[in-house]
């Protein structure tokens, strides 16, 4: 399902479906093989995690610096986040089996091309790697500091490993946890990765809704902060949403809940993106 629903959102632009067609269409194997995204003539060199990489560039990171990628390092993730609920602005995150990061990409609508759960292949080498407030992230050079990359220098470094080729079945299954905060782990080892988080109160501050915009909350770059407490998240961790998001109206929970999204971190502060209106589990 996830390979057709890229397909149809890539070619939307392409082909018109018409009403009579009732069955299912097979995708066709030229488009699995060489999809018309990405760089398809990458080929794998040494393999790094991103466990390994935030250790070889951590002095960037933790300084809120950035290094160049020069050596020929090569990475291979999993989609777990993109722009497609609207609460993520021109970024991804992945993950592989050791750990997650943050990558950013000077363009819009990358969930359709990009959804959770597909592999990638990324050629590091030249991309920029450091911290934005103590998260790692993988970007481009934007007014003398660490930002997001252009589209078109994304597009030469990435190559999607489509279900179905022997590629991916090279690729491995490649587990990618779903972790709840551990104490016993620093904030590094942990940032960019999916967590749920268990019987957790979110603060509503006499709101009623996630993210107003009517000057009810105070908002931080068109986001509303709100914070979380209970279970393992900590004393210093915020659900943060874009008043853009298309969950932006949900209404907030008056009991402990459970929490899905990606937990970014901010100078010492946990911001929990949720993806989704699914990552909000009490809207189910």
């Amino acid at each position: 399902m996830k390979t057709k629903s890229f397909i149809i959102a890539l070619m939307a632009g392409a082909f018109a479906l018409t009403a009579c067609q009732d069955k299912d269409w097979e995708v066709p194997d030229s488009i699995i093989s060489q999809p018309p995204y990405g760089n398809n003539d990458l080929v794998a060199g040494p393999i790094v995690t991103i466990a390994e990489l935030q250790t070889q560039f951590s002095s960037a990171i933790s300084s809120d610096n950035y290094k160049q990628i020069t050596d020929d390092l090569w990475l291979r993730c999993v989609v777990t986040g993109n722009d497609f609920g609207g609460n993520i602005y021109k970024q991804i995150s992945v993950q592989d089996e050791t750990a997650g990061i943050i990558i950013g990409i000077n363009g819009s609508d990358q969930g359709a091309f990009m959804p959770v759960g597909q592999k990638l292949l990324i050629s590091l080498k030249d991309l920029y790697i450091g911290g934005y407030g103590n998260q790692a992230q993988i970007g481009g050079l934007y007014n003398g500091g660490l930002g997001r990359m252009e589209l078109s220098t994304w597009k030469q470094h990435v190559r999607l490993i489509m279900d179905g080729t022997e590629e991916a079945k090279a690729f491995g299954a490649m587990k990618v946890d779903t972790i709840d905060f551990d104490p016993n782990k620093t904030m590094a080892q942990q940032g960019g990765r999916v967590v749920r988080l268990k019987n957790v109160t979110i603060s509503g501050d006499g709101t009623q809704i996630v993210a107003p915009d009517d000057g009810s909350v105070s908002l931080v770059s068109n986001c509303v902060n709100r914070t979380i407490s209970g279970g393992n998240a900590g004393s210093k961790c915020v659900l943060r949403t874009s008043t853009y998001a298309d969950f932006k109206g949900v209404a907030l929970p008056k009991q402990p809940v459970e929490l899905y999204g990606i937990a970014t971190i901010y100078r010492g502060t946990w911001q929990i993106l949720a993806r989704t209106q699914t990552d909000l589990t009490w809207t189910k």
